[in-house]
């Protein structure tokens, strides 16, 4: 499989950038913060100053997804550019991974909102359609959701739609905006963190997870660059609705079925990009996961610093790891995603190596997990 990323992007509460993003996450710098909601007080990343569209939108487009999108696509201005002038665009396809699209509008304009705009709005196709129009594609575009294994998904989506030469190139990736819905969701299960505390995934002292917005886009095709996607497998085991299988099964099955394709042994993995969400099911499960595959191999979650931004996590944790992939200017000492938490270990689960002090390694290999509701698994492979 030849499949390569030429260029990306992102937004989410750290930063409207790749570059401010990789600042944040390096200096350690949380982004969370006390939001009211519906008179509730929640901590949430939310992306402040989000600069509005450039041109009159549609309004089933104008939702505050799309304006996340539309940022990382300004971010992407000249490399589309490149993109445009070698390729047709009724041979580039989108696929956008999603969980939110417009529901937070459509809720605010009950009752009066009329169907059609309610349910196009709603359509987890929104966003990849919102794109197509946006740019004047004329090829596929279509929308994955799977709840947080959705921006991971359309790395494997964009591979076959390029294996199967039904496009040149593809544009994908991941987003998912604060959402009354949402939060009040999660609330329900008793898992978010109370007012005032940060997440710190495998941490004894957790406290829940913080749930955030965000946006990562990729152009993948088959012209070589520096990162290749090199492997990757999905599944599910349908083992509960909202917490994974203590015995990761499934979860160990996709990283040996992603090795297997992209032709590398676990010891080849350089660095690990974890889940890694502060609830203590997810540390559980994926620290017996990682100490049964990669016991001595460096690994992070971002989500301490950035928070879980659901369908948007796989495609800009993607992201993270591409940077350090690619040796980027903001990182050009290869210096590894340090992992937020207070350092108390949760000593009830394996320990695992977890990148608590600066450490510089030039990587040729990147893991990246995803895991979502309802036994859903994802996991891809980067290299150079």
């Amino acid at each position: 499989m030849n499949i390569y990323i030429n260029a990306y992007d992102g937004a989410c509460s750290l930063g409207i950038s790749k570059i401010q993003i990789m600042q944040n996450i390096f200096a350690k710098i949380p982004s969370i913060t006390k939001n009211t909601i519906q008179s509730r007080d929640f901590m949430v990343g939310k992306i402040e100053n989000l600069p509005d569209f450039d041109r009159n939108i549609k309004e089933v487009y104008n939702t505050r997804t799309n304006l996340i999108l539309h940022q990382v696509l300004q971010n992407l201005n000249e490399p589309l550019d490149k993109l445009f002038k070698k390729y047709s665009k009724d041979r580039i396809a989108v696929v956008i991974g999603t969980t939110t699209a417009g529901v937070e509008e459509n809720y605010k304009s009950m009752p009066d909102i009329s169907p059609d705009l309610f349910y196009s709005r709603n359509s987890l196709s929104n966003a990849s359609e919102f794109i197509k129009e946006y740019l004047g594609l004329k090829s596929l575009a279509f929308g994955i959701s799977c709840a947080c294994t959705s921006g991971a998904k359309v790395f494997i989506e964009a591979a076959r739609l390029l294996e199967s030469n039904l496009c040149d190139a593809v544009i994908c990736g991941g987003v998912d905006s604060l959402n009354t819905l949402t939060i009040y969701g999660f609330d329900s299960l008793d898992i978010l963190t109370p007012p005032q505390d940060n997440a710190i995934p495998f941490s004894k002292n957790r406290n829940g997870i913080n749930i955030a917005e965000g946006g990562a886009l990729f152009i993948l095709s088959k012209d070589r660059s520096n990162i290749k996607l090199k492997g990757f497998c999905a599944n599910n085991d349908a083992f509960h609705i909202t917490k994974p299988n203590e015995n990761f099964i499934a979860q160990k099955n996709a990283i040996l079925l992603a090795l297997k394709m992209a032709n590398l042994d676990s010891s080849e993995i350089d660095y690990i990009n974890l889940h890694g969400t502060g609830t203590y099911a997810n540390d559980k499960m994926e620290a017996n996961l990682i100490n049964d595959i990669f016991p001595q191999t460096p690994c992070s979650s971002t989500k301490g610093v950035m928070g879980h931004t659901l369908g948007a996590a796989g495609a800009l944790e993607a992201m993270v790891c591409s940077e350090i992939l690619n040796q980027s200017s903001i990182n050009n000492q290869s210096q590894l995603p340090p992992h937020y938490y207070d350092e108390v270990y949760d000593l009830d689960i394996p320990k695992i190596c977890l990148i608590e002090e600066k450490i510089s390694k030039n990587i040729k290999n990147a893991l990246s997990l995803s895991f979502a509701f309802g036994g859903d698994n994802s996991v891809i492979i980067l290299g150079v």
